[in-house]
């Protein structure tokens, strides 16, 4: 087993606090898995929303806008021109929105999404490897039984006991790398999705201002 080449530059860990540590990685990843399903979830709802209902509703707007300048054209009086031509722009300026909200999904939320699915294959192996530490946790526990029945030695209960600290020890430093990296992933994969929604925004505020730059102040 890789853990016997192992020799962890600490003090023994006790039964306790073996358990102990166990039990709190067992509860975090129970916990992110939680979290990131929930957020996989959400998010695929949200792509589906993005490319299909909610660009619709956007396209129905610009058209029904448009109609109405055509209705407005055909009422014969000169001096609406350029507010049905403004109009018209405000149409084609919401049919332009329709189109950026379908796509905006590949360029932010494919991303996170992307993390958390990644994320849900690493959390996916805790559980066997928490199963083992467990496991391992049992037997020593039941070492007492086999030292009082001369099943065992006393000097081989506590070899047990500190072959399991040195799991214990394994299991923090792949949690400690755990962590690091899903600090910098995290933080790198929200940042590039706010950046690319307030883009996003931005573009689109831009354009409903120039729409709302033909309109005149009356």
């Amino acid at each position: 087993m890789i853990f016997s080449t192992m020799e962890p530059e600490a003090p023994d860990l006790d039964l306790l606090e073996i358990e102990q540590k166990c039990d709190a990685v067992g509860k975090f990843t129970r916990a992110m898995d939680d979290g990131v399903k929930e957020l996989l979830t959400v998010g695929q709802e949200h792509w589906k929303r993005c490319t299909g209902p909610l660009p619709k509703e956007y396209q129905k707007i610009g058209k029904a806008l448009q109609s109405l300048a055509t209705v407005f054209s055909s009422s014969g009086y000169q001096g609406e021109t350029d507010l049905n031509a403004a109009i018209t722009e405000a149409g084609k300026t919401y049919e332009e929105i329709a189109g950026l909200v379908a796509e905006q999904p590949k360029k932010d939320l494919h991303f996170l999404m992307e993390c958390n699915h990644e994320y849900k294959g690493f959390l996916g192996c805790f559980p066997d490897i928490i199963g083992a530490h467990k496991g391992a946790i049992e037997k020593v526990k039941e070492s007492d039984k086999l030292v009082a029945t001369s099943k065992i030695t006393p000097q081989d209960k506590q070899n047990m006991v500190k072959r399991v600290g040195t799991m214990s020890y394994a299991l923090q430093a792949e949690m400690n790398h755990f962590h690091s990296n899903r600090i910098y992933d995290y933080n790198s994969v929200i940042r590039l999705y706010l950046e690319q929604q307030v883009q996003f925004y931005e573009t689109i505020a831009e354009k409903l201002r120039q729409a709302l730059g033909r309109f005149p102040v009356m």
